[in-house]
């Protein structure tokens, strides 16, 4: 009997300890990967526009700032003093038919709006690119309404809110 409680005990121990130490890589609150370790704020530039849709770097810009605010994982330092930066350049703002009046066929009633970038982020505290150029796009769709260019204005805050989400989960997932 004395040896059963002991047999016991000694499996519970192992169970935990091995339980315990199953976890020890992860982290809470904080990102990951060794190259953006320590990194705390991010200045985000207002981004550079090579597309042919004018006016847009301020909506991509903002629409970041609000993600990475959203997201709390880094905070958003206005000022070039910051441990990392993202330099954003929107390459490209196209919109594709997706879907035909069921009255016409010759008619678009849906479009696709699609922003593609290019982002690069630097660690300042290793004073190195840890991603340049990578391509991310943000989309949405929208239908066709009296006129086309109000339903893109409307439209591209939207795809610009999906470009920063991608753009925000690359720096902090890494992905």
């Amino acid at each position: 009997m004395n040896q059963s409680v002991f047999v016991t005990r000694t499996f519970g121990v192992l169970l935990l300890v091995l339980s315990l130490t199953g976890c020890a890589g992860y982290r809470v609150g904080n990102i990951s990967g060794r190259d953006i370790q320590g990194v705390r704020s991010i200045y985000v530039p207002v981004a550079r526009n090579s597309s042919l849709e004018p006016d847009i770097q301020v909506t991509v810009t903002n629409a970041i700032v609000r993600r990475f605010n959203n997201d709390g994982t880094l905070e958003v330092n206005q000022t070039s003093n910051a441990d990392s930066e993202l330099d954003v350049t929107i390459t490209d703002v196209h919109r594709t038919a997706t879907r035909s009046s069921t009255s016409d066929v010759l008619v678009t009633a849906q479009y696709q709006l699609t922003i593609q970038a290019k982002v690069t982020f630097t660690n300042r505290r290793l004073g190195r690119k840890i991603f340049e150029n990578t391509l991310v796009s943000g989309s949405t769709t929208f239908f066709t309404q009296a006129n086309i260019q109000e339903g893109e204005r409307q439209a591209l805050p939207l795809a610009a809110e999906d470009l920063a989400t991608n753009a925000v989960k690359l720096v902090t997932e890494g992905w």
